[in-house]
């Protein structure tokens, strides 16, 4: 009796298996969620930074330039030319190797790069391929040896040359006064950008010549070493991208924006947020359309010992029309505010 029991309850598995089975599928607990749309309470979009690519324009092995290519959504773009003469943190960018240089401009102008890379005699030939411009150089050039390498007047520049070209100064000359040359190299490479596969090539094809610039970072002083002006750098970048991130967390104020009022022009808002060096991470829709006022929500992270927030979180407070900030003591990000856009918003205090 004992293994007739034994088998019973053997068979009897199977059974019980499917019955819970069944017992699951047609349960009422619980309910199938929906991805929420564009329109709807709870919607959230990340938003992607603009993308900027920082080269080390390299000459007999060392760093001449840094050149910093902007590009925006809608292919207006900007080219920032950085003198090799740069110094940061008491060091000249020629003193530094290539893609330490590139880091160290990243830092100064607070900005995460999207890919860095180096310009020197073996990357610029795949960069041309069989391109050749010529460009009228307002100096002459030596090679190594001594002799004339280039004169003044149209020089057909191919890849072989381009790296003397942008980097060389003339016999005797400071090394900033490659600038020119450098001027017009970019703006060759803008209006008639290179045919390879190289991905410095294939980010000038996206830019439209008529709508870029080629710029030059601002300094307070050039010569003999050049010192950044960080007040107008930060101008500049705010002025030429349209959606900064910063190079490291807290570079930049990072923030979400988030619509009560379901009306909210989103993206308008969160480009004139961008617009003031902030980092816009994401955009969205709060949890329900409740028409309450505008709020500015920060992570407790985010403030001083004696409880107080920076100037620019306040500043942005004031902008978004709310004269407090609510501190989020459980925040799930520690280092993103977040701004409600209510009933009293308006865009005009962003600009």
């Amino acid at each position: 009796m004992f293994v007739a029991g034994e088998l019973l309850l053997a068979m009897a598995i199977p059974f019980l298996a499917i019955e819970g089975y069944h017992t699951l599928l047609e349960s009422r607990a619980g309910s199938f969620v929906e991805e929420p749309t564009r329109d709807d309470p709870a919607w959230r979009a990340l938003v992607e930074s603009t993308a900027v690519w920082g080269y080390a324009e390299v000459d007999r092995g060392a760093v001449t330039g840094v050149t910093l290519v902007v590009s925006h959504p809608e292919a207006a773009g900007s080219i920032i030319l950085v003198p090799g003469t740069l110094t940061l943190d008491g060091v000249a960018l020629s003193a530094l190797p290539p893609t330490e240089a590139v880091e160290a401009v990243a830092g100064a102008v607070r900005l995460s790069l999207a890919a860095v890379g180096v310009l020197d005699e073996t990357t610029w030939p795949a960069v041309l391929g069989d391109q050749i411009y010529s460009l009228d150089s307002p100096d002459p050039v030596e090679a190594n040896g001594g002799q004339p390498l280039f004169g003044v007047g149209a020089v057909p520049v191919d890849g072989a040359l381009v790296a003397p070209f942008v980097g060389r100064p003339a016999s005797g000359a400071a090394p900033v006064s490659v600038l020119p040359r450098r001027h017009l190299l970019w703006n060759a490479l803008l209006a008639n950008p290179p045919t390879t596969e190289a991905p410095l090539a294939e980010s000038l094809r996206a830019l439209q010549p008529e709508v870029t610039r080629v710029v030059d970072l601002p300094v307070t002083q050039l010569e003999p070493t050049a010192i950044a002006d960080l007040e107008s750098i930060e101008t500049l970048i705010r002025d030429v991208v349209a959606f900064p991130a910063g190079a490291v967390s807290g570079d930049r104020l990072q923030v979400r924006v988030l619509d009560r009022t379901g009306s909210a022009d989103l993206e308008g808002i969160a480009a004139a947020v961008a617009a003031n060096g902030l980092e816009v991470v994401e955009i969205g829709n709060a949890n329900e359309f409740d028409g309450g006022e505008s709020e500015v929500i920060a992570p407790i992270s985010l403030t001083r010992e004696d409880g107080s927030v920076s100037p620019e979180l306040n500043d942005l407070a004031r902008s978004v029309g709310t004269a407090t900030i609510r501190i989020d003591g459980e925040a799930v990000d520690d280092a993103v505010v977040t701004v409600v856009i209510g009933t009293n918003f308006d865009l005009a205090n962003l600009s």
